[in-house]
């Protein structure tokens, strides 16, 4: 998806719905799924929301950058290993903005499998999907023994999300950002984690970069232009840390944008 043209999703079906957003960034926004509280969080890199079969699903926003996200549905009847599994599959309740690593990397093996253009009809599919559904379960189970979290309150996510921005080129001290949510340093990174998904130093360094992307949609600011506006004394540590975070160089994201202005 195209970067500043507003996206929504939407779906009630008879299979279950796993979503995968492997890039979004939104300016505002919202999730909204039957049974669980909305969500307006911004950013939504690597995170999954699974859509129990029967339930509505609503998803929009107005994105940073250019999206990526992957859509899987899951038949409920489907014979899954066996038969514990798929009543474990059918029961699970709805989730948002989720992080589990076992599932996350089961997820990109699926999209592997359906870009390869290999027949579904295989093993290796078929043990895909059972590896699938028992990471699902694993990861409710997961997340019902840590159900008593609890993250930031809606005043204190504004008031942090909104320092960060706002001092973007600036070395941010945890013990700061604990101070603006009037928490002790330890409860605020478990509850900063909780509600955004990511650690304090991770969240500002996505932040930087999305600000960075939109710098160099501007042709007039040169690579170092944009280092230092986001913080970096030197363009070398600025071009480490974007491909680091975006798999690819400042140089080649912006070749990327002017090939499809062409």
């Amino acid at each position: 998806m195209n970067a500043r043209e507003p996206i929504e999703s939407r779906y009630c079906g008879p299979f279950h719905l796993l979503i995968a957003h492997e890039r979004l960034a939104r300016r505002r926004g919202m999730t909204m799924v039957d049974g669980v509280p909305e969500s307006n969080r911004q950013i939504l890199n690597h995170t999954l929301t699974f859509v129990p079969a029967g339930r509505r699903f609503r998803e929009w926003g107005d994105p940073d950058v250019p999206s990526r996200v992957i859509y899987i549905h899951i038949d409920p009847q489907a014979a899954l290993v066996d038969s514990e599994a798929r009543d474990g599959v059918r029961a699970l309740a709805p989730r948002l903005h989720f992080q589990s690593v076992g599932l996350w990397h089961t997820v990109l093996k699926v999209k592997a499998l359906v870009e390869s253009g290999k027949p579904a009809r295989t093993r290796y599919a078929e043990a895909l999907g059972a590896v699938l559904a028992h990471e699902l379960l694993h990861s409710n189970s997961a997340a019902c023994r840590g159900a008593g979290r609890v993250g930031l309150t809606a005043w204190q996510r504004r008031r942090v999300a909104q320092y960060i921005d706002d001092h973007l080129a600036d070395e941010i001290p945890v013990a700061k950002l604990a101070e603006l949510a009037r928490l002790s340093r330890h409860y605020f990174c478990r509850s900063f984690r909780q509600s955004f998904g990511v650690s304090p130093h991770r969240y500002h360094s996505i932040r930087r970069m999305e600000r960075a992307k939109s710098l160099l949609g501007y042709f007039g600011n040169s690579i170092t232009d944009v280092a230092l506006d986001i913080g970096f004394r030197e363009t070398s540590s600025f071009t480490t840390a974007f491909r680091k975070l975006e798999g690819q160089t400042p140089t080649t994201f912006r070749r990327s944008l002017l090939a499809n202005r062409l």
